[in-house]
């Protein structure tokens, strides 16, 4: 029977160490991303509601007189608040599907760090269970090697079998 180590070891340990340092960077790789979607996302709705009060400016400007020169550059100025707008929807959308990449990569990773970290887990109950039967051992053959010296220091001492 071996005797197992004093310490526990687990000879994965550098590489469930590496896999929870790719976790951390991919989740710190994560909040950043989502940061940057939230960024666009407020850009967005800002030109959203610009939009929104100069399209209120034009009707306004359509029951009040003005020329037709100005209504007109208040048209392209809503034209082409629109495809800002545009713009804008496709950064976000762009943004959203590099944090769900940026999510399913921080899965992926956990799950393989989850794996390693069951087998350690596993490895080091295995170890208890080693070292408490050593350990029961060890006190097993003391009581036995204790009762002997008993034995033979008191030959007075009757076997409570032998009556």
């Amino acid at each position: 029977m071996t005797v197992p180590q004093s310490r526990f070891a687990f000879g994965l340990q550098r590489v469930l160490d590496l896999r929870q340092q790719r976790e951390q960077a991919i989740a710190g790789k994560l909040g950043s991303a989502a940061e940057a979607a939230a960024e666009a996302r407020a850009a967005m709705e800002a030109l959203h509601q610009l939009r929104g009060a100069s399209g209120s400016d034009l009707t306004r400007a359509h029951g009040a007189a003005l020329s037709v020169g100005a209504l007109h550059q208040a048209e392209r100025v809503l034209g082409a608040l629109d495809r800002h707008l545009d713009v804008a929807a496709q950064e976000v959308a762009a943004r959203e599907q590099v944090v769900e990449e940026v999510r399913s990569e921080l899965n992926a990773a956990m799950q393989a760090r989850r794996v390693i970290s069951r087998l350690r887990e596993k490895r080091e109950e295995e170890w208890r269970l080693a070292r408490s039967r050593s350990d029961r051992a060890a006190m097993d053959a003391l009581a036995v090697e204790r009762h002997a010296a008993h034995k033979q220091d008191d030959p007075t001492s009757t076997d409570e079998g032998a009556a």
